[in-house]
Protein backbone atom coordinates (compact mmCIF):
# COMPACT_ATOMS: atom_id res chain seq x y z
CA UNK A 1 0.00 0.00 0.00
CA UNK A 2 2.51 2.49 0.79
CA UNK A 3 5.77 3.04 -0.97
CA UNK A 4 8.98 1.58 -0.89
CA UNK A 5 10.49 4.80 1.02
CA UNK A 6 8.17 4.02 3.72
CA UNK A 7 9.71 0.82 4.59
CA UNK A 8 12.99 1.59 3.60
CA UNK A 9 12.77 4.98 6.37
CA UNK A 10 14.56 7.21 4.27
CA UNK A 11 11.48 9.72 5.47
CA UNK A 12 12.95 9.82 9.03
CA UNK A 13 16.10 11.71 8.17
CA UNK A 14 14.07 14.49 6.47
CA UNK A 15 11.44 14.39 9.33
CA UNK A 16 14.28 15.26 12.17
CA UNK A 17 15.44 18.00 9.38
CA UNK A 18 12.15 19.40 9.06
CA UNK A 19 11.77 20.07 12.79
CA UNK A 20 14.88 21.31 13.38
CA UNK A 21 14.27 23.63 10.38
CA UNK A 22 10.67 24.50 12.44
CA UNK A 23 12.36 25.31 15.70
CA UNK A 24 14.96 27.50 13.92
CA UNK A 25 12.44 29.33 12.28
CA UNK A 26 10.48 29.59 15.50
CA UNK A 27 13.35 31.07 16.92
CA UNK A 28 14.55 33.26 14.68
CA UNK A 29 10.63 34.81 13.49
CA UNK A 30 9.47 35.26 17.46
CA UNK A 31 11.33 38.37 18.00
CA UNK A 32 11.01 39.61 14.99
CA UNK A 33 6.67 39.00 15.76
CA UNK A 34 7.86 40.23 18.75
CA UNK A 35 6.70 37.78 17.02
CA UNK A 36 2.46 26.17 -6.86
CA UNK A 37 1.52 25.35 -9.54
CA UNK A 38 4.20 22.75 -10.35
CA UNK A 39 4.64 19.12 -10.89
CA UNK A 40 7.65 19.85 -7.85
CA UNK A 41 4.47 20.29 -5.46
CA UNK A 42 4.03 23.79 -3.87
CA UNK A 43 1.14 22.96 -1.42
CA UNK A 44 -0.46 26.09 -2.43
CA UNK A 45 -3.98 25.44 -2.82
CA UNK A 46 -4.13 22.32 -0.11
CA UNK A 47 -3.74 24.32 2.89
CA UNK A 48 -6.29 27.08 1.97
CA UNK A 49 -8.91 27.38 4.48
CA UNK A 50 -8.35 28.62 8.41
CA UNK A 51 -10.56 27.13 11.25
CA UNK A 52 -13.17 29.46 12.07
CA UNK A 53 -13.14 30.70 16.16
CA UNK A 54 -15.88 33.11 16.02
CA UNK A 55 -15.71 36.92 15.19
CA UNK A 56 -12.66 39.34 15.41
CA UNK A 57 -10.17 36.69 15.55
CA UNK A 58 -6.32 37.37 13.96
CA UNK A 59 -4.99 33.65 12.81
CA UNK A 60 -1.52 32.71 12.19
CA UNK A 61 0.68 29.86 10.58
CA UNK A 62 4.23 29.23 9.86
CA UNK A 63 4.74 26.11 8.24
CA UNK A 64 7.70 24.09 6.54
CA UNK A 65 6.97 21.89 4.02
CA UNK A 66 9.61 19.32 2.24
CA UNK A 67 7.73 17.22 -0.82
CA UNK A 68 10.04 14.91 -2.54
CA UNK A 69 9.18 12.89 -5.83
CA UNK A 70 11.34 10.15 -6.76
CA UNK A 71 8.81 7.30 -7.52
CA UNK A 72 9.24 7.17 -12.20
CA UNK A 73 5.90 6.21 -12.85
CA UNK A 74 3.44 5.28 -16.29
CA UNK A 75 0.24 5.28 -15.72
CA UNK A 76 -0.02 3.04 -12.65
CA UNK A 77 2.70 1.14 -13.08
CA UNK A 78 5.76 1.86 -10.94
CA UNK A 79 9.31 2.05 -13.48
CA UNK A 80 12.95 0.40 -12.20
CA UNK A 81 14.45 3.72 -12.30
CA UNK A 82 15.77 5.87 -9.25
CA UNK A 83 17.97 8.38 -12.05
CA UNK A 84 15.31 11.08 -11.03
CA UNK A 85 14.06 13.15 -7.96
CA UNK A 86 12.11 16.45 -7.20
CA UNK A 87 11.79 18.55 -3.95
CA UNK A 88 10.18 21.31 -3.45
CA UNK A 89 11.00 22.83 -0.22
CA UNK A 90 8.19 25.67 0.84
CA UNK A 91 7.64 27.88 3.92
CA UNK A 92 3.96 28.93 4.09
CA UNK A 93 3.15 31.69 5.85
CA UNK A 94 -0.74 32.22 6.58
CA UNK A 95 -2.87 34.05 8.23
CA UNK A 96 -6.62 34.84 8.50
CA UNK A 97 -8.97 37.40 10.23
CA UNK A 98 -12.88 36.91 11.02
CA UNK A 99 -15.01 40.27 10.37
CA UNK A 100 -18.06 39.14 12.14
CA UNK A 101 -19.10 35.40 13.02
CA UNK A 102 -20.32 34.82 9.66
CA UNK A 103 -17.63 36.47 6.98
CA UNK A 104 -13.53 36.30 7.16
CA UNK A 105 -10.45 36.57 5.01
CA UNK A 106 -7.33 34.24 4.85
CA UNK A 107 -4.05 35.15 2.80
CA UNK A 108 -1.38 32.71 1.59
CA UNK A 109 1.99 33.35 1.37
CA UNK A 110 4.95 31.55 0.37
CA UNK A 111 8.22 31.19 -0.46
CA UNK A 112 9.74 28.31 -3.18
CA UNK A 113 12.89 26.55 -3.37
CA UNK A 114 12.42 24.19 -6.47
CA UNK A 115 15.31 21.51 -6.87
CA UNK A 116 16.03 18.84 -9.80
CA UNK A 117 18.39 15.97 -9.66
CA UNK A 118 19.29 14.09 -13.07
CA UNK A 119 21.88 11.03 -12.31
CA UNK A 120 23.16 9.38 -15.62
CA UNK A 121 26.08 7.02 -14.72
CA UNK A 122 27.82 8.56 -12.42
CA UNK A 123 27.07 12.40 -13.75
CA UNK A 124 24.93 14.38 -11.16
CA UNK A 125 22.92 17.34 -12.81
CA UNK A 126 21.56 19.30 -10.14
CA UNK A 127 18.92 22.29 -11.18
CA UNK A 128 17.61 24.51 -8.77
CA UNK A 129 15.73 27.83 -8.26
CA UNK A 130 14.08 29.50 -5.67
CA UNK A 131 12.37 32.97 -4.12
CA UNK A 132 9.22 34.40 -3.38
CA UNK A 133 5.96 32.09 -4.16
CA UNK A 134 2.37 33.03 -5.56
CA UNK A 135 0.01 34.44 -2.99
CA UNK A 136 -3.54 33.18 -2.41
CA UNK A 137 -6.83 35.33 -1.01
CA UNK A 138 -9.53 33.91 -0.09
CA UNK A 139 -12.71 35.30 0.97
CA UNK A 140 -15.11 32.88 3.20
CA UNK A 141 -18.87 32.97 4.63
CA UNK A 142 -20.25 30.68 7.09
CA UNK A 143 -23.56 29.97 5.68
CA UNK A 144 -24.32 27.19 8.37
CA UNK A 145 -23.19 27.24 11.96
CA UNK A 146 -24.72 24.72 14.47
CA UNK A 147 -23.11 23.44 17.67
CA UNK A 148 -22.73 20.15 15.71
CA UNK A 149 -22.52 21.11 12.06
CA UNK A 150 -21.29 24.37 10.09
CA UNK A 151 -20.98 24.37 6.18
CA UNK A 152 -18.70 27.02 5.09
CA UNK A 153 -17.82 28.73 1.50
CA UNK A 154 -15.44 30.61 -0.23
CA UNK A 155 -13.90 32.41 -2.93
CA UNK A 156 -10.78 33.74 -4.19
CA UNK A 157 -7.34 34.05 -6.15
CA UNK A 158 -3.71 32.79 -6.79
CA UNK A 159 -1.73 36.37 -7.75
CA UNK A 160 1.67 35.36 -9.74
CA UNK A 161 3.07 37.24 -7.10
CA UNK A 162 6.22 34.35 -7.78
CA UNK A 163 9.14 34.92 -10.51
CA UNK A 164 7.85 32.49 -13.61
CA UNK A 165 10.93 33.66 -15.99
CA UNK A 166 14.08 32.46 -14.16
CA UNK A 167 17.38 31.72 -16.13
CA UNK A 168 20.12 28.94 -15.37
CA UNK A 169 23.61 30.49 -14.27
CA UNK A 170 23.80 29.72 -18.52
CA UNK A 171 21.38 31.95 -19.47
CA UNK A 172 19.21 28.89 -20.42
CA UNK A 173 15.25 29.33 -19.87
CA UNK A 174 14.15 27.08 -17.64
CA UNK A 175 10.68 24.97 -18.06
CA UNK A 176 7.49 25.78 -15.98
CA UNK A 177 7.42 23.50 -13.43
CA UNK A 178 10.84 24.61 -12.16
CA UNK A 179 9.88 28.55 -11.78
CA UNK A 180 8.88 29.31 -7.92
CA UNK A 181 5.33 30.88 -9.52
CA UNK A 182 3.02 30.30 -12.35
CA UNK A 183 3.22 33.53 -13.87
CA UNK A 184 -1.09 33.44 -14.04
CA UNK A 185 -4.12 34.75 -12.08
CA UNK A 186 -5.82 31.61 -10.79
CA UNK A 187 -9.77 31.38 -10.04
CA UNK A 188 -10.65 29.30 -6.60
CA UNK A 189 -13.30 27.90 -5.11
CA UNK A 190 -13.37 26.43 -1.12
CA UNK A 191 -16.15 24.80 0.65
CA UNK A 192 -16.13 22.82 4.23
CA UNK A 193 -18.29 21.44 5.60
CA UNK A 194 -17.50 20.00 9.23
CA UNK A 195 -19.55 17.47 12.17
CA UNK A 196 -19.28 16.74 15.64
CA UNK A 197 -20.81 13.50 16.12
CA UNK A 198 -22.81 12.71 19.52
CA UNK A 199 -20.39 9.44 20.16
CA UNK A 200 -17.50 11.75 20.21
CA UNK A 201 -18.18 15.42 21.31
CA UNK A 202 -14.22 16.02 20.86
CA UNK A 203 -14.36 15.01 17.30
CA UNK A 204 -14.91 16.43 13.96
CA UNK A 205 -15.24 14.98 10.83
CA UNK A 206 -14.46 17.15 7.90
CA UNK A 207 -15.06 17.44 4.14
CA UNK A 208 -12.98 20.52 2.01
CA UNK A 209 -13.45 20.36 -1.87
CA UNK A 210 -11.28 22.85 -3.41
CA UNK A 211 -11.26 23.98 -7.14
CA UNK A 212 -8.69 25.60 -9.44
CA UNK A 213 -9.14 27.06 -12.27
CA UNK A 214 -6.10 27.92 -13.59
CA UNK A 215 -4.93 30.82 -15.70
CA UNK A 216 -2.47 31.71 -18.65
CA UNK A 217 1.21 32.86 -18.50
CA UNK A 218 1.12 34.81 -21.75
CA UNK A 219 5.00 35.38 -21.38
CA UNK A 220 6.28 31.87 -20.68
CA UNK A 221 9.93 31.10 -22.58
CA UNK A 222 9.15 35.16 -23.71
CA UNK A 223 6.86 34.34 -26.32
CA UNK A 224 4.36 31.16 -25.94
CA UNK A 225 1.49 30.90 -23.49
CA UNK A 226 1.69 28.30 -20.80
CA UNK A 227 -1.44 27.15 -19.00
CA UNK A 228 -1.35 24.45 -15.71
CA UNK A 229 -3.93 22.38 -15.70
CA UNK A 230 -7.23 22.86 -13.83
CA UNK A 231 -7.60 21.14 -10.42
CA UNK A 232 -9.93 19.54 -8.07
CA UNK A 233 -9.11 18.54 -4.16
CA UNK A 234 -11.42 16.50 -1.75
CA UNK A 235 -10.06 15.91 1.73
CA UNK A 236 -11.70 13.94 3.71
CA UNK A 237 -10.35 13.91 7.42
CA UNK A 238 -11.63 12.96 10.96
CA UNK A 239 -9.54 15.03 14.38
CA UNK A 240 -9.80 14.09 17.81
CA UNK A 241 -9.14 15.73 21.42
CA UNK A 242 -6.89 14.11 23.63
CA UNK A 243 -5.99 14.70 27.21
CA UNK A 244 -2.85 13.08 27.89
CA UNK A 245 -1.76 14.16 31.39
CA UNK A 246 -1.10 18.07 31.28
CA UNK A 247 -0.62 18.07 27.46
CA UNK A 248 -3.32 18.50 24.94
CA UNK A 249 -3.13 17.08 21.76
CA UNK A 250 -5.46 17.32 18.60
CA UNK A 251 -3.95 13.71 16.41
CA UNK A 252 -5.98 13.59 12.90
CA UNK A 253 -6.04 11.89 10.08
CA UNK A 254 -6.89 13.08 6.17
CA UNK A 255 -7.32 11.62 2.91
CA UNK A 256 -6.78 13.42 0.13
CA UNK A 257 -7.82 13.08 -3.57
CA UNK A 258 -6.60 15.26 -6.63
CA UNK A 259 -7.26 15.31 -10.28
CA UNK A 260 -5.21 17.48 -12.02
CA UNK A 261 -5.66 18.06 -16.08
CA UNK A 262 -2.77 18.35 -18.58
CA UNK A 263 -1.01 21.26 -18.73
CA UNK A 264 -1.24 23.03 -22.24
CA UNK A 265 1.60 25.05 -24.19
CA UNK A 266 0.03 27.30 -27.07
CA UNK A 267 -3.59 25.72 -26.68
CA UNK A 268 -1.95 21.85 -27.13
CA UNK A 269 -2.00 19.30 -24.77
CA UNK A 270 1.87 18.79 -22.96
CA UNK A 271 2.67 14.90 -22.92
CA UNK A 272 3.29 13.97 -19.47
CA UNK A 273 1.38 15.85 -17.27
CA UNK A 274 -1.69 15.92 -15.07
CA UNK A 275 -3.07 12.79 -13.14
CA UNK A 276 -5.23 11.35 -10.02
CA UNK A 277 -3.93 10.77 -7.14
CA UNK A 278 -5.14 9.64 -3.80
CA UNK A 279 -2.78 10.31 -0.06
CA UNK A 280 -3.16 9.40 3.24
CA UNK A 281 -2.10 12.28 5.86
CA UNK A 282 -1.65 11.57 9.56
CA UNK A 283 -1.33 14.28 11.70
CA UNK A 284 -0.81 15.84 15.68
CA UNK A 285 -1.08 19.14 17.17
CA UNK A 286 0.41 19.96 20.76
CA UNK A 287 -1.42 22.45 22.24
CA UNK A 288 1.18 25.00 24.53
CA UNK A 289 -1.81 26.71 25.49
CA UNK A 290 -5.32 27.11 24.34
CA UNK A 291 -3.76 29.25 21.62
CA UNK A 292 -0.45 28.35 20.75
CA UNK A 293 -0.03 24.53 18.94
CA UNK A 294 2.59 23.19 16.92
CA UNK A 295 1.90 20.58 14.51
CA UNK A 296 3.51 18.04 12.19
CA UNK A 297 2.26 15.20 9.69
CA UNK A 298 3.69 13.31 6.85
CA UNK A 299 1.78 12.62 3.52
CA UNK A 300 2.35 9.74 1.60
CA UNK A 301 0.11 8.58 -1.79
CA UNK A 302 -1.89 5.48 -1.62
CA UNK A 303 -2.99 5.72 -5.15
CA UNK A 304 -1.58 7.18 -8.48
CA UNK A 305 -2.65 6.73 -11.88
CA UNK A 306 -0.87 10.06 -13.87
CA UNK A 307 -0.78 10.92 -17.54
CA UNK A 308 2.29 9.80 -19.47
CA UNK A 309 5.24 8.72 -17.87
CA UNK A 310 6.02 11.43 -14.52
CA UNK A 311 8.37 11.09 -11.31
CA UNK A 312 5.16 11.67 -9.01
CA UNK A 313 5.17 11.97 -5.11
CA UNK A 314 6.85 9.91 -2.86
CA UNK A 315 6.46 11.56 0.42
CA UNK A 316 5.53 14.78 2.03
CA UNK A 317 6.33 16.06 5.75
CA UNK A 318 4.89 19.18 6.91
CA UNK A 319 5.77 21.14 10.59
CA UNK A 320 5.27 24.49 11.97
CA UNK A 321 3.04 26.84 14.30
CA UNK A 322 0.15 27.92 14.63
CA UNK A 323 -1.26 30.91 17.03
CA UNK A 324 -4.96 32.51 17.39
CA UNK A 325 -5.12 35.98 18.77
CA UNK A 326 -8.55 37.69 19.69
CA UNK A 327 -9.11 41.21 18.71
CA UNK A 328 -11.27 43.25 21.18
CA UNK A 329 -12.47 46.88 20.25
CA UNK A 330 -10.75 47.93 22.88
CA UNK A 331 -7.32 46.76 21.76
CA UNK A 332 -8.37 48.55 18.10
CA UNK A 333 -9.08 51.55 20.00
CA UNK A 334 -5.77 51.39 21.83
Amino acid sequence: MFPDSFYNMAWISDFVKVNLIAVLMFTTVVPLMGQTCCSGGVPVSANLGMPNHGSNVLQLSLNYDLNVLRTLKTGKEVLNDNNRKRTTHSILFETGYSFSSRFSVDALFSWVRQERLITNFGNRELTSTNGIGDMTLLFKYLAVDRPDFSIATGIGVKAPTGASALLTSDGLALSADLQPGSGAWDGLGWINISHQPMFRPGATLSLNAIYSHKGKNSDYLGSQVYKFGNEFQLILGYSDRLLLGNQLLDPAVMFRYRVADPDQNEGLLQPSTGGKWIFINPSVSFWINQDLSFNGNIELPLFANITGTQVTPTYRINTGIYYKLKISRKTVAL
